[in-house]
């Protein structure tokens, strides 16, 4: 479906879902809350989404409008103890109360697909963004492929990498 304007597009997608019942959708460009939303909407509907949005994932789970399509994040509140704990954990002399805990609920999706400006023919991808969004959120690495396609005969290699 067209969307006329980018402020119609969450209207439109949650439309397309309740009167044309659409397996799979393509959407272009995720950018806000609207948006993102509406993509939860449609994913707890049954609809299959493939999207774009701009950041890898690491940079997406800080965006505050988008974190929601990798599950979001909940901070919480420590006490004293728990604050000094926390920091000698991590090995830094700097206490915070406030930690980010957890991811707030599941992914919009469940594979992330990481392709850089200019790189036409590599790009990341995380099959479980679930478990990598609770690693970056513990301060850990997390599993990629790196996929690699060689212009000229359009092998592709693929290496799992730590991230």
């Amino acid at each position: 479906m067209m969307v006329r304007s980018l402020d119609e597009q969450s209207a439109v997608m949650v439309e397309c879902v309740q009167n044309h019942t659409p397996h799979v959708m393509v959407i272009d460009e995720i950018g806000r809350a609207k948006e993102v939303k509406a993509a939860h909407t449609c994913k707890q509907r049954g609809v299959r989404l493939l999207a774009s949005a701009h950041g890898d994932l690491r940079k997406l789970l800080k965006n505050g409008e988008l974190n929601a399509l990798v599950g979001g994040i909940k901070s919480t509140t420590l006490g004293d103890g728990m604050a000094k704990e926390e920091a000698k954990k991590r090995g830094s002399s700097d206490v915070s109360k406030v930690k980010t805990e957890v991811r707030a609920n599941e992914p919009t999706f469940d594979v992330v697909v990481e392709v850089r400006r200019g790189v036409l023919h590599e790009w990341l991808v995380t099959l479980d963004t679930a478990s990598a969004v609770d690693s970056i959120l513990d301060r850990g690495s997390y599993t990629v492929q790196e996929r690699k396609r060689d212009p000229a005969t359009g092998k592709i290699c693929l290496e799992l990498k730590q991230v």
